[in-house]
């Protein structure tokens, strides 16, 4: 009997899909607080979590008896991958449901700023009719700068080329190759910087990766560029963009993920040329039912037909062997 915790919100379907599996025993603990957690997880087999639950080095330590983590979504920078190792934990993410959802928003938020739609919707509401204020600019034409053209990155250059906008990319991980079939042009990352009219983060979060877009970057970019962060909060200097945004080096940003969060930098919050929205770019119906199945598959396979599905980390199962 393998004992499986959820800790986070995942689609009952697929919660009680689990349960139907023969020698599955299912506890979903949605919201389950850090140090009852710790407590608990020890008698667990398996741990499946999204982005709230942190499985930090002494919580991972202390499930002694799990075999397996599962992550429903992409990300994986809030487990500690090198304690599980350790404890010959494999770790797994579903890293293809939430992509055309993240990609989406992307776009949606450049949309959003060009066309400054929040600002014009909130005119409206209040009773106005200002129709010239709310002048913007085209997607058509303009320079888009991909930091990370990963399987996200990927999918924001195709919707980005349907809007007909020049499109590059910088990522030291991906070959000349795989940019040209996606018909991206790499460049160097500064050179990304100050030529982009619109630059969009989509690359990992790894220890390098903290404040990617820092002071410097910032000054960098082309004055006037619009910055777009879906990926992670940690690699934008929230300082320094609430600067930049001030004194028009930038002239606007979207932001959906955020340093500390669910914190907000209040700077930040009060800009009228920020578009912001709390972490949900998996929050689609559709990107929640593919986590929902890939979860499933990726348990299922592991315990019963001793398969191991989109793992992000190499152990030696030993005694822990399936």
């Amino acid at each position: 009997m393998a004992r499986i915790l959820i800790t986070d919100a995942v689609d009952e379907k697929y919660v009680n899909a689990l349960r139907h599996i023969s020698g599955f025993e299912v506890d979903f603990r949605n919201g389950i607080k850090a140090e009852e957690l710790k407590g608990a997880i020890g008698g667990y087999d398996c741990i499946i979590v999204r982005s709230r639950t942190k499985l930090t080095s002494d919580v991972v330590r202390a499930a002694k008896s799990a075999r397996l983590i599962v992550r429903a979504g992409v990300g994986t920078d809030n487990i500690d991958v090198e304690a599980a190792t350790s404890m010959s934990i494999t770790v797994c993410n579903t890293p293809w449901a939430n992509v055309v959802s993240a990609a989406e928003l992307a776009i949606t938020m450049m949309l959003s700023l060009s066309r400054k739609v929040c600002d014009a919707n909130a005119s409206m509401h209040s009773g106005k009719w200002e129709t010239l204020k709310f002048t913007g600019a085209e997607l058509s034409g303009k320079r888009l700068g991909i930091i990370g053209l990963g399987r996200v990155g990927r999918e924001v250059a195709k919707r980005a080329k349907a809007f007909q906008m020049d499109v590059f990319a910088s990522d030291p991980y991906i070959q000349k190759s795989v940019a040209e079939a996606a018909g991206v042009e790499l460049l160097p990352f500064d050179e990304l910087l100050a030529t982009s009219d619109i630059v969009t983060i989509h690359a990992s979060m790894m220890p390098g990766n903290l404040h990617l877009i820092g002071r410097t970057e910032m000054g960098r970019m082309k004055k006037g560029a619009i910055l777009i962060n879906t990926a992670r909060g940690e690699m934008v200097d929230a300082g320094a963009l609430a600067d930049a945004l001030s004194v028009g080096q930038l002239s606007g940003a979207g932001l959906d993920v955020y340093e500390g969060e669910p914190a907000v930098d209040p700077r930040l919050a009060s800009l009228g040329n920020v578009v912001m929205t709390p972490h949900i770019g998996a929050q689609t119906r559709e990107a929640q039912s593919r986590v929902g199945a890939e979860v499933v598959d990726v348990v299922d396979s592991f315990f019963n037909r001793g398969k191991v599905l989109n793992a992000v980390n190499s152990v030696d199962l030993g005694e822990k062997a399936v």
